[in-house]
């Protein structure tokens, strides 16, 4: 096979809550890791300081878990998926969950182009009052605007909720439910959004559980 052929292979993981305090430049590095660990011919960069070929559809909010993380990693020969798969099972560290591995298109535009949401569940404790959340959510997308503090800096967050509601999760426990704009144009911040509801992101779990994409769900 000639070495000129090239592969870009899509990867989707968990992250569990032993990892949620890891930003996004270390997350980075961890998987370039990871890869090496597995053995993947991983393509590099030109130029002087020459980096591999990894690409994240949207970084994970700091103290947020995940059950939807998505990257594109392009390698400089294709490989065996199925040996891929055992080989990355084997590298990853704990707090980290390999759901799938398949091939993409090389041509594709890059990840974070194609995501445009994200959608949180917040697990709820029986003895937050229901009816007042109820209340806010309501208040919040009926509202024009929501304004918050970012860097200093105010902005309008009600843009960038797509969704926002109470509901139950499969064990009929409470839940806020929410979607949130995940673009370079902008992306809500579940933090932001628990705040305007009242409640305090240091004090609650935030789990990310689905990047929507323009054509397909990764």
């Amino acid at each position: 096979m000639s070495e000129h052929i090239k592969q870009r292979l899509r990867i989707v993981y968990t992250r569990d809550a032993t990892l949620k305090y890891i930003g996004h430049l270390d997350t980075a590095r961890t998987w370039q890791r990871i890869l090496r660990r597995a053995d993947l011919p991983l393509a590099y960069s030109e130029g002087f300081n020459p980096q591999p070929k990894i690409t994240f559809a949207a970084a994970l909010p700091l103290g947020c878990t995940s059950d939807h993380e998505v990257m594109d990693i392009i390698l400089n020969r294709a490989c065996d998926l199925i040996e891929a798969v055992q080989n990355l099972k084997s590298a990853l560290p704990p707090g980290m969950q390999l759901r799938s591995i398949e091939e993409a298109p090389l041509r594709d535009p890059a990840l974070q182009v194609q995501v445009v949401a994200s959608e949180y569940i917040v697990p709820l404790e029986e003895s937050i009052s229901i009816d007042t959340l109820t209340d806010r959510v309501q208040a919040i997308m009926e509202a024009v605007e929501v304004n918050r503090e970012r860097r200093g800096k105010g902005y309008n967050l009600r843009p960038l909720i797509q969704e926002l509601s109470i509901g139950r999760d499969e064990n009929d426990r409470p839940i806020v439910r929410m979607r949130l704009q995940t673009t370079n144009a902008g992306n809500g911040r579940p933090d932001e959004v628990v705040e305007a509801i009242g409640l305090n992101p240091n004090e609650v779990r935030i789990h990310r559980t689905k990047l929507f994409f323009l054509d397909k769900t990764a």
